[in-house]
């Protein structure tokens, strides 16, 4: 308020105006008294707090067996490739880490032909084939 608005009202010629209190928009006080804020720094879509490293394994022997279960009990995602493995060994190693996988609550999906995603509790593996995805594209009611 200016100097003379103050006078005129302090005589009661005009009635004070009371100046309402700034304060910046992205201030606030909490109930302590504390400053609060009311920005928020949002992350880049590009940047992630972790990432998450997959493993590729193409196994030979049934010793690599427990070099996947290491890495899924490090709580690392294997894809494992069986294209060139025995397919003998490849079904023993597939009992193998489908009980490893279900010992560490994790889930095991065959994403081709030989070829498995391994994935421990913390990563969430979500699959639609083509043609699931083209049938509900052209025929939303069929379930």
């Amino acid at each position: 308020m200016k100097f003379m608005d103050k006078m005129w009202g302090s005589l009661g010629l005009i009635e004070p105006v009371e100046a309402e209190e700034e304060r910046p928009r992205a201030e606030e006080t909490d109930v302590k008294g504390k400053k609060t804020s009311n920005l928020v720094n949002l992350p880049s879509p590009g940047a992630q707090q972790k990432q998450i490293k997959v493993m590729v394994v193409e196994p030979f022997t049934f010793d690599d067996a427990q070099h996947i279960a290491d890495h899924l009990k490090n709580r690392k995602p294997v894809v494992v490739n069986f294209e060139n493995t025995d397919k003998e060994v490849a079904k023993r190693m597939v009992d193998f880490i489908s009980g490893t996988t279900y010992a560490l609550s994790g889930t095991i999906q065959k994403i081709g032909n030989n070829i498995f995603l391994c994935a421990p509790s913390n990563v969430d593996v979500t699959y639609t084939s083509k043609e699931e995805g083209a049938d509900k594209a052209f025929f939303p009611w069929n379930k």
